[in-house]
Order: structure tokens, then sequence, then C-alpha cells
């Protein structure tokens, strides 16, 4: 998978994972939810981590 706008899309998830963990301090009732939700997003960032350096190496 190519994303031509691969940093950013790092960003982002790093940026939405953050945003979520950030809830907790106004709902600490659903930290473990956050804390997986955040997560998810990492892995996201992780998983086009992963392809983008796949791709690198297939050039």
């Amino acid at each position: 998978m190519k994303i031509s706008n691969f940093d950013r899309w790092l960003e982002l998830c790093e940026q939405q994972a953050q945003l979520i963990e950030q809830l907790s301090d106004i709902f600490p009732e659903r930290r473990e939810q956050h804390k997986n939700l955040s997560g998810r997003w990492r892995q996201v960032a992780e998983h086009l981590s992963h392809e983008e350096f796949q791709r690198m190496t297939n050039e």
C-alpha cells in the first residue's frame, strides 16, 4: 500500500491516540476503553510503518 502523505498519517494516528487518552481526565471511568482505543490508533501507525518499509524495500 503506498501512502503519499505517510508522515502526516503517522502524525494523525498519534494525535488521535493522545486525544483519546486525554479523555480519561474527563471520563476516568472509561480509562480502560480509552487505553484500548488509543492503542488501536498506535497499531494503525505501526501497520502503516511496516507497510511503508516493505514498499521501500521492494522498490
